[in-house]
């Protein structure tokens, strides 16, 4: 069986780092490899989501209130307010309303086509 967390973790969580990533180096104006260090990734990976040759799985940008949070956590991992837990928090929150609005629903079927899931409506359900 394939769950909506295994097409997150190749899809939502990626574009979340993207998005990060791209807010950091473009509005904050930090360098690759500062944004690197804050993420605990490598600064090729960060190189990778600014040109979107990774982390476009799906495309958060387009829904506002969703990016309307990656910038709030992206300036709060900028100015170092945010502890390692309310960042896991603020991702999982990201991460269950882009499941509740089923923008999660197409991918986890393109990735578990084996099963029928027609018929799903697990991230749908409040």
């Amino acid at each position: 069986m394939y769950t909506p967390c295994e097409a997150v973790v190749k899809t939502v969580l990626p574009n979340i780092r993207a998005l990060i990533a791209k807010e950091l180096s473009e509005n904050y104006h930090m360098r690759q490899a500062d944004v690197a260090k804050l993420l605990g990734i490598s600064q090729s990976a960060v190189s990778m989501y600014v040109r979107k040759n990774r982390g476009i799985g799906i495309n958060l940008e387009k829904e506002r209130d969703v990016h309307e949070r990656i910038i709030w956590l992206s300036e709060r991992i900028f100015d170092g307010s945010i502890t390692q837990e309310e960042y896991i928090s603020k991702v999982c929150e990201i991460c269950k309303l882009v499941r509740s609005r089923g923008l999660l629903c197409p991918l986890h079927k393109q990735y578990a086509k084996p099963l029928n899931l027609d018929a799903c409506s697990y991230c749908l359900k409040k």
